[in-house]
């Protein structure tokens, strides 16, 4: 009994090794850009030149594309669409897996976002730079990034099994990679956020992610899917 409870628990710390040693990396990023964000110091100093610049270089043909992304209708419809996607996808494969890796991933980084803002109380770039109507609340992290990146870092998560071909994964990643990279631009080129706030979303991220992974399978994401009935 004895042997087979300490293989077991064996079993569990390998499988959940990899999201771990992830989850450490991503709250250590997030911590230390949180210091420079609170002191002004080392990667924030870039926050107020960047911001400067980007408000300088707006450009007529690229801002529709930028409020287009940081609207309402890209928050509300993306998280619906791959919440209904997984809902399909889990009812065809009888598994609960992708419905529950995009609701932990989802919730976690809302509440992630709402409760850090709440403690860091960190203001917001200065009205006059910001496009459209102002935005409101505090700054770090930018929930925009943030929500964003985890959605979609869940869907290549949950796609990553799913996907034998090598090319295929990789095309994949750099399509989510560039998404969430362009939300966080959107969100510092509208004047709403610094670059500390739009680093540090990323940092977190990875965190949420890791912990879904952690929760829902471990490094079992991370191997190809043999069967349906593996899931």
């Amino acid at each position: 009994m004895e042997t087979s409870l300490t293989t077991h628990l064996s079993a569990f710390a390998a499988q959940g090794r990899r999201p771990v040693v992830w989850l450490a990396a991503g709250l250590l990023a997030w911590g230390a850009l949180l210091a420079m964000a609170v002191t002004t110091e080392g990667l924030a100093e870039d926050d107020r030149p960047v911001l400067s610049w980007l408000a300088s270089h707006r450009s007529s043909a690229v801002t529709p594309l930028m409020e287009f992304v940081s609207s309402s209708t890209v928050a509300v419809l993306v998280p619906v669409a791959v919440i209904a996607t997984m809902l399909t996808i889990g009812v065809v494969e009888g598994s609960w897996r992708p419905l529950a890796t995009v609701l932990l991933t989802f919730g976690g980084a809302s509440v992630v976002s709402l409760g850090l803002k709440s403690i860091v109380q960190r203001a917001r770039p200065s009205s006059t730079v910001m496009l459209g109507d102002p935005a409101t609340g505090w700054s770090f992290p930018s929930g925009h990034t943030l929500l964003t990146s985890a959605l979609l870092g869940a869907v290549v998560l949950i796609g990553w099994r799913r996907l034998s071909s090598g090319s295929v994964r990789a095309v994949t990643v750099v399509k989510a990679a560039a998404a969430a990279l362009l939300m966080g631009f959107s969100r510092m080129y509208l004047g709403d956020h610094w670059l500390t706030d739009v680093r540090a979303s990323y940092a977190l991220a990875v965190s949420v992610l890791a912990g879904t992974a952690v929760v829902v399978g471990g490094q079992r994401w991370f191997r190809p899917q043999m069967t349906a009935s593996t899931s």
